[in-house]
């Protein structure tokens, strides 16, 4: 489970869910776009729900890990669809710069 840190609120999602949505903002900061997102969350009382969110490029999203891996929840359909829309800034895979080997002071970037 991970938390995302969005306009001074916490919500807390499955791992990859979190991780779509912050590729999802790194897309359309690039594409200087912004769109609205349903998020499937876990509700503080347990229960699932969706938050919606807003996303530009002059958002500020965080997502760190939580403590409630116990909690995980199917959502792929929501995922696939955010990475597809994603995919449409022309983008196949998100970035990464933090963990790509070939950004380094040594290596040119791929185009």
């Amino acid at each position: 489970m991970k938390h995302i840190h969005y306009d001074g609120s916490s919500l807390l999602t499955r791992d990859d869910v979190a991780d779509a949505v912050i590729e999802y903002a790194a897309a359309l900061a690039g594409g200087d776009r912004a769109d609205t997102v349903a998020v499937p969350v876990i509700a503080p009382d347990g229960t699932m729900t969706t938050t919606k969110i807003l996303i530009g490029p002059s958002s500020e999203v965080v997502v760190e890990d939580a403590d409630e891996d116990d909690l995980e929840v199917d959502d792929d359909e929501f995922v696939a669809r955010l990475r597809a829309a994603a995919r449409t800034f022309g983008h196949a895979e998100p970035i990464h710069a933090d963990t790509r080997s070939d950004l380094t002071e040594d290596h040119e970037p791929r185009p």
